[in-house]
């Protein structure tokens, strides 16, 4: 995309933006009111538009959400994060930029030894895709199934109990147990954790490394739950789960938690292994569902595994504005990061909800406090971040460069803020946050919500040990936080999440519920 095309799309998209929210300047400090449906719905509506094509990191549509992102902060006059002694910035000032290695696999094969004479072979790219390749991999053994390859003690569940999978290849399910059948215990005992993505697939690849596997083969979910043979096929099938992304990404020289290698099977060449194999993943899915548990899989046949990875560098950028206040040593941060899941082929994964929705409230809640006037009793920084779809990296990073982040008093965090889960038939769940250790902000958050007209049903959750998101980064460095999601609908991580989907009315009392809750961790800040 050239630059000149970028600019029109930049233009194009304030021209919109201010004329349906209008600037309003005001003279003199006033409560700062929350934001309108005009404040955030344009934003929203363009960061997800087909120009931005998903806002991948290191893509140009991501490059182009930056400038974007970046722009709307110098306009509503906040200052850069590292503030210089220039009277105006550019949109680049509000750049924290930083490099981030990507690597992909190179060649790569998965050979099933079915008998001295018959060999099934699988290829990278048309039968798998490989994830979490740092160095060179040659690895064989008879694989050992490992169920869903879940281990939580807060949920007294392992599926390696009795297992030993040292130096082999573990072979897992996807997703949780009873995930399609909320009838079933399982559902019942796993659906919240799942909601914080705390089964998705790093999480598995950690949990297979301190196993000590060598590599995981993760099946396709369609081995699992099989359409009826009378079932029309779809015109345009697409994947519900980010199997798409092929390449792992990780800071410079930052010791990151160990991942075993993971290859990751579409449709097609699951059916093939399972076959091969002999193995019935239906038949073990049931048992886990209704008994928490499956029977021992005796696979006989040698699987061999060869990849070898390509490194490149990046250089991304975090978008970070300030409204500077009274003690300039004390910080509250708000966050959301702006990075998708781009584009494949000619299918667009265009993130609305996850999560322009939460930079479009972001950059709302900027616009209010900046043109309210208020100087705050401290510093309130607005931070979008990149690459949390890659693994928390934008913020991680962010963190990383905090030479006090005991002056960090409070994290907000925004990440899907305006869509329900199927369950949801009233559209009022709000999903909240915080660590074991901060009564105070839970009891905040049920006091803001008793004022709204339509209060929430909350759930205020525990994030102790959980890493779905942003707010992660935070707590690794022992900062107080309040993370903001409505659920984890049907159509995350897919093409469907667009602007047309997202409820504006929802999304508007969450950022009443951020904003008031703000304005008095504020005002009890300014009083200690």
């Amino acid at each position: 995309m050239k630059k000149s095309i970028i600019r029109n799309i930049l233009f194009l998209a304030f021209s919109i933006l201010f004329a349906q929210a209008g600037v309003l300047a005001q003279t003199k400090p006033q409560p700062v009111h929350s934001p309108q449906v005009n404040d955030f719905a344009p934003i929203l509506n363009f960061l997800a538009s087909p120009a931005l094509e998903g806002r991948e990191t290191g893509q140009q549509g991501g490059i182009v959400a930056a400038e974007y992102i970046a722009s709307m902060m110098q306009h509503l006059g906040l200052k850069p994060y590292k503030t210089n002694a220039a009277l105006t910035y550019r949109p680049t000032d509000y750049f924290q930029e930083f490099k981030l290695l990507r690597q992909t696999a190179g060649d790569a094969s998965l050979d099933v030894m079915i008998s001295k004479e018959q060999k099934l072979k699988l290829q990278a790219g048309s039968d798998f895709r490989v994830f979490n390749l740092a160095k060179p991999l040659a690895a064989e053994s008879v694989p050992v199934f490992a169920g869903y390859g879940i281990a939580d003690s807060s949920l007294g569940y392992s599926d390696y109990a009795g297992l030993n999978v040292k130096g082999k290849i573990v072979l897992i399910m996807p997703g949780y147990p009873g995930q399609h059948d909320t009838a079933s215990v399982a559902w019942k005992k796993f659906k919240a954790t799942a909601e914080n993505d705390d089964f998705d697939l790093d999480k598995k690849c950690s949990v297979a490394a301190k196993q000590g596997a060598t590599a995981v083969i993760i099946v396709n979910k369609a081995v699992l739950y099989p359409k009826p043979a009378n079932t029309k096929p779809e015109s345009n099938p697409v994947s519900t789960e980010p199997e798409y992304i092929s390449a792992g990404y990780s800071l410079p020289k930052v010791e990151s938690e160990p991942l075993s290698v993971c290859f990751r099977l579409n449709k097609k060449s699951s059916e093939k292994l399972a076959l091969a194999l002999g193995m019935d993943f239906i038949k073990s899915e049931k048992q886990i569902a209704e008994k928490l548990k499956f029977n021992p899989v005796d696979l006989r046949c040698k699987i061999a595994l060869k990849a070898k990875p390509t490194v490149d560098t990046l250089l991304v950028n975090n978008v970070i504005g300030k409204i500077q206040g009274r003690d300039s040593t004390q910080t509250i941060i708000l966050g959301a990061h702006y990075d998708h899941l781009g584009k494949r082929g000619n299918i667009i994964y265009y993130g609305s909800d996850d999560n322009a929705s939460g930079v479009a409230g972001l950059l709302a809640l900027a616009r209010v406090w900046a043109e309210s006037k208020t100087i705050p009793p401290c510093n309130i920084l607005f931070a979008s971040w990149n690459a949390e779809e890659k693994g928390l990296i934008g913020s991680e990073y962010f963190a990383s460069t905090l030479s006090s982040p005991d002056k960090v008093k409070l994290y907000i965090n925004m990440d899907m803020i305006s869509r329900s889960v199927v369950e949801d038939t009233a559209r009022r769940q709000l999903s909240i946050g915080t660590r074991t250790n901060d009564e105070y902000l839970k009891e905040l958050a049920w006091q803001i919500n008793g004022t709204l007209s339509h209060p929430f049903i909350l759930d205020l959750w525990d994030v102790t040990g959980h890493s779905g998101s942003d707010y992660a980064s935070f707590t690794a460095k022992n900062i107080p936080v309040m993370t903001y999601n409505t659920g984890l609908h049907n159509d995350y991580h897919t093409p469907r999440d667009i602007p047309a989907a997202a409820d504006l009315v929802k999304m508007g009392d969450v950022l009443k519920l951020v904003n008031e809750s703000l304005q008095i961790f504020l005002s009890d800040t300014q009083q200690k």
